[in-house]
């Protein structure tokens, strides 16, 4: 990212004013914090300013209207945050506001603060308004530091709670354990030689031991395992393949199916429907889950919470459209 752009890629929280400051149209209330038309296009602005600054030009329309169409949800979980840290007396204080500078300036090689000065002037941003910006970023982060714990801390009831508002997120395809034999495509003057022995193989793999077939005749890295393929998902397979195997029962052999580069015989062992898993066989994968979409689903369903006990007004007519 440019550092004329670091700025900016801070979390642009919204501003708030009081009713008697208020001369303009409000967008937003969440309980006492407002969030007027102007402070509604400005926020908008300068994130459509960051897009043009760090995306590519085939991304930026694509990025813009996503912005558009998140941005109010986004505000309100700003605000809503904003007011949960004071009911739990959270505040930001200027020597960690301080510190937070020093580390975006060496976070980007920054050695002054005539560079860091530049940087704000370049992004169209003041000290105050970077400074405030900042404070937002904070204080969303201590919020989340007390509320949203790390999986390592929770106990099994809180565990449980996340599988199952998560479960879906661990359901496994629709399966089928298979064995194969290969056999791979000659050079052409010996391509119908190979096809009748490919089909001679296939009606011997309907009467004999599959597995012991496939470590004899097979020319696939399998062979050595009896042609053991594992567990394969539904659409993992070639698209012939994926059809007839997923239209078989257990037990049943398949083939020859002919592609580019080989003959495939294919015998299902078994067929697994698709599942939820049960929430003991993913509890340690739950709790060791500190991936990027872990915790926005577990940062959805705290503003899911926060949302249900506010109240919020959203003036549609007063949303500005650009």
């Amino acid at each position: 990212m440019k550092k004329t752009a670091i700025i900016l890629a801070l979390a642009a929280s919204a501003t708030s004013l009081t009713a008697a400051q208020l001369v303009e149209a409000i967008v937003i209330r969440v309980g006492d914090r407002i969030v007027t038309r102007t402070q509604y296009t400005k926020r908008l602005h300068d994130t459509f300013t960051e897009i043009e600054q760090t995306a590519s030009p085939a991304e930026v329309a694509a990025r813009k209207a996503e912005v558009q169409k998140n941005l109010t949800d986004e505000v309100i979980a700003e605000l809503l945050i904003k007011d949960r840290a004071d009911r739990l007396n959270l505040s930001i204080s200027g020597e960690e506001i301080k510190d937070a500078v020093g580390r975006l300036m060496q976070q980007y090689g920054m050695k002054t603060n005539e560079e860091f000065e530049e940087s704000l002037r370049k992004s169209g941003m003041t000290r105050a308004d970077m400074e405030a910006r900042l404070r937002d970023t904070l204080l969303m982060n201590k919020v989340f530091g007390r509320e949203l714990r790390g999986r390592e801390e929770l106990t099994d009831k809180e565990l449980r709670e996340r599988y199952d508002r998560e479960k879906e997120h661990f359901r496994l395809p629709e399966r089928a354990h298979l064995r194969e034999i290969v056999v791979l495509r000659p050079e052409a003057a010996q391509v119908d030689a190979a096809r009748q022995r490919a089909n001679e193989i296939a009606q011997r793999a309907k009467t004999e031991d599959f597995a012991k077939l496939a470590t004899t005749v097979s020319e696939s890295g399998t062979k050595a395992k009896g042609g053991d393929l594992g567990d394969v998902a539904r659409g993992e397979l070639l698209p012939d393949l994926d059809k007839a195997v997923f239209n078989s029962a257990a037990g049943t052999v398949i083939g020859p199916l002919e592609s580019k580069s080989a003959w495939h015989i294919l015998k299902v062992e078994t067929r697994l429907p698709s599942e939820v898993p049960a929430f003991e066989s993913v509890k340690d994968r739950l709790r060791k889950d500190a991936s990027e979409d872990a915790w926005q689903r577990d940062y959805k369903a705290y503003i899911d919470r926060l949302r249900k006990d506010a109240f919020i007004q959203i003036n549609e007519g007063n949303v500005p459209t650009s």
